[in-house]
């Protein structure tokens, strides 16, 4: 509360910010985001269909609006140079 109050000097304030931080926001953590290290039985579009849908959950429970989707054709990567998928 100290941070929010605008009659504590500013120099107060931001120290009490910088020690509240660690108390209001998880820290994160970094992960693994290498697709190629997981095999999905699922077909391409099922699994966009269902992360859009755990998105759109997660996003609604943090209180925030849809993600926007960007739509794109398919891209294989092959031998390093990227062709169009269709």
């Amino acid at each position: 509360m100290v941070y929010l109050d605008p009659e504590q000097p500013i120099e107060v304030r931001i120290d009490a910010a910088k020690a509240a931080i660690g108390y209001e926001l998880p820290k994160l953590n970094a992960i693994d985001a290498r697709i190629d290290a997981v095999s999905h039985p699922e077909s391409a579009g099922d699994l966009v269909f269902r992360e859009r849908q755990l998105l759109g959950r997660t996003f609604r429970g943090l209180g925030l609006p849809s993600p926007k989707v960007i739509e794109a054709d398919e891209v294989i990567v092959s031998g390093g140079a990227a062709v169009d998928g269709t």
